[in-house]
């Protein structure tokens, strides 16, 4: 069976934490299951919140009266499924919001598994089993052999017959694809083995990794390469790639973070322009965006959606004032793409200099890639400013560079072609996936990828989030 490297925390959202807006919201847990300690963080919304209290199952197991609002947590040994619950209050003594995750559900799963090869007149039936999780739609399910299609099925039961006009050989595999009508894709492999009715199972782990290719000295996006093009390394042992995708095979959720601190007044409508460009030239029928504007305060203007003019109408809704909580608003974008199907953006606006967030950039860029998510920030100049920005602009790198998005300061750039330089890359990543014998972890220098024979190509990845 294929395990999907980087998918997210075995854990679900419960729908009884409240609707947005939030004022309290927990963290991605560092490991995919909760046992034993277990370090539990904090996201605080409103800034009214001066205590915090975390539950297990609904024994009140910490308190925290000052940030960071955090607390290392007795999970059960050996795991099991429990309802993690944090309940924020302010000074008064008034409940002010809580936010809960429930830690090792066993929900369906998105699953694909080859269940049998068995000797057929002609060659083998192949048998398989495929769990679609609640809400998603079965797009298709193909079986080939040795990389060439032989069946589609949008339905089960799932059986293929596969010819075989020789005797099989160690040599021949059959493949399964599973994909749902958002984007996400899972696969299952066997080899056939020279006796009709046996198999050998392949024990591997699929691992995606969103990928991006421009040239070093210009920027410009590298479009038109294929697998072949690839030199991809897992601790310095090269892999074969199973599959390129392009961008337009795979769904785009993205998050726009828009500043709306009151310095941003004088570009403002520009930013609104530019943004409904971005919005517009990048999202396709199927890609889906939210929007998320701060100031001193966070706020969830639009959730994910499809919806072009809801977007551009909530865009018209913002009104900029106070202050900047800039790395806040960034975690806060984060958590919106933590169930996001799909190839993951966030792209930030901001004129560049953090006031009052309490989050700091390595734990944000450590968020971002255990999600898949490439960090964009468009950096707008501010007279009168650069010290400042200087150390905010070297902050940001350490979100950006890290997660395989980019930093661009707008002065050098105008803001419409940071937009569209942005809207470029978005529109032409590659995906690539490779079997992996062991889980290449959560080293980021432990897959590498460059193009063959290219020093003057630049190659930034990240790996998928699920």
């Amino acid at each position: 069976m294929l395990a999907l490297v980087g998918a997210g925390p075995a854990v679900v959202r419960d729908d009884g934490a409240g609707p947005e807006p939030a004022a309290i919201r927990i963290l991605p847990l560092e490991r995919s299951v909760a046992a034993g300690p277990t370090k539990v963080e904090t996201l605080l919304i409103d800034p009214a919140i001066v205590r915090v209290r975390f539950l297990l199952d609904g024994e009140v197991q910490a308190q925290r009266r000052h940030p960071p609002f955090d607390a290392k947590l007795p999970f059960a040994q050996p795991p099991r499924e429990q309802r993690l619950e944090v309940e924020a209050y302010a000074a008064g003594g008034e409940l002010v919001g809580r936010d809960v995750l429930v830690v090792n559900r066993h929900d369906p799963p998105f699953a694909v598994r080859l269940t049998g090869l068995d000797a057929a007149a002609g060659g083998l039936l192949a048998r398989a089993e495929v769990s679609v999780p609640r809400g998603a739609a079965l797009e298709e399910v193909v079986f080939e052999l040795n990389g060439t299609p032989i069946a589609r099925l949008t339905e089960g039961p799932f059986e293929a017959r596969i010819p075989l006009s020789r005797p099989a050989t160690t040599a021949d595999f059959v493949r399964l694809e599973a994909r749902l009508a958002d984007g996400r894709r899972l696969e299952d492999v066997a080899t056939v083995v020279d006796r009709p009715g046996l198999s050998e199972r392949i024990e591997v782990n699929l691992v995606e990794l969103q990928t991006l290719v421009t040239v070093r000295r210009t920027g410009q996006v590298v479009t038109g390469l294929e697998a072949d093009d690839f030199d991809l390394r897992q601790r310095g042992k090269p892999q074969r790639i199973a599959r390129l995708y392009r961008a337009g095979d795979v769904s785009l959720s993205f998050g726009l973070v828009l500043d709306s601190s009151g310095s941003m007044a004088p570009i403002w409508q520009r930013t609104l322009d530019a943004a409904r460009e971005l919005l517009s030239g990048t999202m396709s029928p199927r890609d889906r965006a939210f929007l998320v504007d701060f100031n001193t305060r966070l706020r969830l203007a639009q959730p994910l959606t499809g919806d072009f003019e809801a977007l551009s109408h909530s865009l018209e809704e913002i009104e900029p004032s106070g202050g900047t909580a800039l790395f806040d608003s960034i975690l806060f974008g984060l958590l919106q793409l933590v169930d996001a199907p799909g190839r993951r953006a966030l792209v930030v606006v901001t004129d560049g200099v953090d006031s009052a967030s309490k989050a700091d950039p390595d734990r944000i860029a450590g968020i971002a890639r255990r999600l898949g998510v490439p960090i964009y920030v468009v950096a707008l100049a501010q007279p009168g400013r650069s010290a400042e920005v200087t150390t905010t602009v070297h902050a940001l790198k350490l979100i950006t560079d890290p997660t395989g998005g980019r930093l661009l300061r707008v002065g050098r750039l105008s803001l419409e072609h940071a937009f569209a330089r942005i809207g470029a890359e978005l529109r032409n990543q590659y995906l690539l996936t490779y079997y992996a014998a062991e889980p290449p972890g959560d080293d980021p220098e432990a897959v590498s990828v460059r193009i063959k024979g290219r020093k003057d190509l630049e190659v930034r990845t990240v790996r998928g989030g699920g």
